[in-house]
């Protein structure tokens, strides 16, 4: 291994590809290698060979068809398979973390999928290849089909990017997009994802955002060379969005997006995974169903936006053979160090900008002039307003304001007896906003 290292790939016809999990990605890894075997033979001037897949079960029916012999249960096996490139595609931290590590330390290069393991563990990681002089590729972790990391270090040559913004989970993107659609609730459209294999049976970790944030903690590292701890990312998942906040914003010319946003500022570095609202004229307000999009912002280049296919088992598999193709073609060069920055920029879960205020009750005697009154007297300025009444005499309000505080918010369900919910709003509305619209249902 280390001898094939040091000279590189050139006299070997033949390369041999350990897998690391033989679920949705993995079987989309084995279909991708097989049907573009021909072309990537030609490309790279070899061939790839899967030569073992770790499982949990090798009695287990699966998607893609493989040799027996090439599927263990035994890690150990596949040390011993002298692979030259390792897929790691099981998922979570442990055991996979130690495993990695045992393969880097053998001098084996890794390409992976895995954005918890690289958010939890990726600084140790990295420090490791470059010590063993191993590649660690990671295209696939961030945004499905959407080769961002490679753009990004092509445009990091020369512009410095100060912003980056947009839908990093195709599941949730995917909810959000049928439950405007096709009007339903959120569970029966979690349900939907499930059986169309958008959503994991446990999907907590899209719907609640962690998925995300991992995502976004890589762009981070890549980007600004540091990030903040995970414990002091702001995280908010889409649980508790509803089809009434759906239509409210709407009505105001919104859209619902979980938007995964990291810029560097004179503030320092802020990072945040939350449902925002989105102007429906803006480029990420047409990002539907399971697609991905990524919007950085360039000193030289200015804004890009770019988008494809973000859950499934075909565009992140393609973007795992893309890292392992690549990886056969270029000399190892050292990883930029990860860095996480030590103190956490102070954030509240309002923004110091506008908001969107949706407000839910059935107390009686209660109306939009009266909460009206309340905010202009609290020095919150309104800018906008709609007023929906449901069945069963259930006031609805959405708001766009500016100043709102918690103290607000705690007063409009004590004494009003509302149900409160609050979003930002992309800065980019906030001038739209300012110029025009009154306050009023």
């Amino acid at each position: 291994m280390l001898y094939k290292q040091k000279t590189g790939w050139k006299n070997m016809s033949v390369v041999k590809v350990g897998l690391l999990g033989l679920g949705t990605v993995g079987g989309g890894v084995v279909k991708t290698i097989r049907s573009q075997q021909e072309k990537l033979s030609a490309r790279l001037g070899k061939r790839i060979e899967i030569v073992k897949a770790l499982v949990r079960d090798s009695r287990k029916q699966r998607a893609v068809q493989v040799e027996p012999s090439l599927l263990t249960t035994r890690f150990a096996d596949v040390m011993e398979s002298d692979v030259d490139i390792v897929v790691e595609v099981m998922g979570g931290v442990e055991p996979t973390y130690d495993y990695v590590r045992s393969l880097i330390e053998k001098g084996c290069h890794v390409v992976t999928a895995n954005k918890e393991l690289l958010a939890k563990r990726g600084a140790e990681l990295v420090e490791l290849a470059n010590r063993h002089g191993v590649h660690l590729a990671y295209e696939a972790s961030v945004a499905g089909g959407i080769p961002i990391l490679g753009v990004l270090r092509q445009f990091l040559r020369t512009n410095d990017i100060t912003k980056v913004c947009g839908i990093l989970n195709g599941t949730t993107n995917f909810i959000l997009s049928q439950m405007e659609e096709a009007q339903l609730p959120y569970d029966d459209v979690l349900k939907r994802a499930q059986e169309l294999g958008y959503a994991e049976a446990d999907p907590s970790s899209d719907v609640e955002g962690w998925d995300a944030l991992y995502k976004l903690y890589i762009l981070a590292q890549l980007v600004f060379g540091e990030s903040l701890p995970l414990s002091a990312i702001e995280r908010q998942g889409i649980v508790e969005v509803s089809q009434s906040h759906i239509r409210l914003a709407k009505e105001l010319g919104y859209r619902i997006k979980l938007l995964a946003q990291a810029h560097q500022g004179n503030g320092g570095l802020h990072l945040s995974v939350r449902p925002t609202l989105v102007p429906l004229e803006h480029p990420l307000a047409r990002i539907q169903d399971a697609y991905n999009a990524v919007q950085v912002e360039g000193s030289l280049v200015g804004d890009l936006l770019f988008t494809g296919k973000g859950a499934g088992e075909l565009p992140t598999a393609s973007a795992v053979v893309e890292d392992l193709a690549y990886l056969l073609t270029q000399p190892f060069a050292p990883h930029p160090a990860w860095r996480e920055r030590p103190e956490a920029v102070p954030s509240s879960r309002l923004s110091s900008g506008l908001d969107f205020c949706c407000l839910a009750g059935t107390a009686a005697g209660v109306t939009p002039e009266q909460v009206l009154l309340f905010l202009e007297r609290a020095g919150v300025s309104v800018r906008r307003m709609t007023v929906q009444y449901d069945s069963g005499s259930v006031l609805r309000v959405g708001l766009l304001a500016a100043g709102l505080q918690e103290e607000h918010v705690g007063l409009l369900e004590r004494d009003f007896g509302l149900e409160t919910r609050l979003y930002p709003v992309l800065e980019a509305a906030d001038d739209q906003d300012a110029d025009g619209g009154s306050a009023g249902p």
